[in-house]
């Protein structure tokens, strides 16, 4: 190594550039082989950069998403789901103006047809195209609002949910009815109106809702500001569960 560019990989390594800094002399040789220009050279080691930080981008993304483990779309059945086509789902994966509006994606059907891994697969997806997407159980979700709540920290709490452009919530239904958590799980969906997206799973239609809610009011409030503007997708079919335990049986 030269006098020259001694100091070369100190200075890569203090303007954060990792990858250049593992990859500019193997480059460098390719590029005297290959007759590269200086502009060439500097190109492809900035690809190289910027490809490396959005492999690690998308990996974080992944990590924080929790989501559950393999639910991706090429795992769905839709044969042995109806109501839920192939093409609506491609099209809220590649047309995704959706999420930039804050709009929602409703899931509604029984236990067992499939909410959830049409759900997280979404979610995966969305994040191969670098939306940021976190998983909740809405259980879990409303519990932690809870506290935050009692702490008075609510607001700094569903702020915080704002850096995803997704929030998945599954399993709206097993929410107890009570006037902390029906408060709490309004005040998420109205927080989110129109800023960020909420793709939902229910066991329970929206006539049932009034089981989620303390009151009527606080009902069709929130029901009118998730069904704006939101796609809305009832699964229908027999339990992926139920079929998996007789196929089992049968073995």
């Amino acid at each position: 190594m030269s006098s020259s560019t001694a100091a070369l990989p100190l200075m890569l390594k203090q303007l954060r550039l990792a990858s250049i800094k593992e990859n500019w002399q193997s480059m460098a040789a390719k590029a005297v082989k290959q007759q590269w220009s200086p502009q060439q050279y500097l190109h492809e080691l900035c690809l190289i950069e910027l490809n490396s930080r959005e492999d690690k981008r998308l990996k974080r993304y992944l990590h924080e998403s929790a989501l559950p483990a393999g639910k991706r779309l090429n795992d769905y059945d839709f044969t042995a789901v109806k109501g839920v086509k192939p093409a609506q789902i491609n099209t809220l994966i590649n047309e995704r103006q959706w999420v930039n509006r804050g709009y929602n994606v409703m899931l509604f059907g029984a236990s067992g047809v499939g909410k959830t891994h049409l759900a997280s697969a979404l979610g995966y997806a969305l994040i191969e195209h670098g939306v940021r997407v976190k998983f909740m159980p809405a259980t879990l979700l409303v519990q932690q609002l809870q506290k935050a709540k009692a702490e008075l920290h609510l607001n700094e709490a569903l702020n915080k949910l704002d850096r995803y452009a997704v929030l998945i919530v599954d399993d709206i239904g097993y929410v107890r009815k009570s006037e902390q958590e029906s408060s709490v799980l309004f005040e998420l969906i109205a927080h989110r109106y129109e800023r960020g997206s909420l793709i939902i799973t229910s066991n329970q239609s929206f006539e049932d809702w009034d089981q989620l809610f303390d009151d009527t009011v606080m009902t069709v409030a929130a029901i009118d500001r998730l069904v704006h503007n939101a796609t809305i997708i009832h699964c229908e079919g027999d339990s992926y569960r139920r079929k998996t335990a007789l196929k089992q049986i049968q073995n």
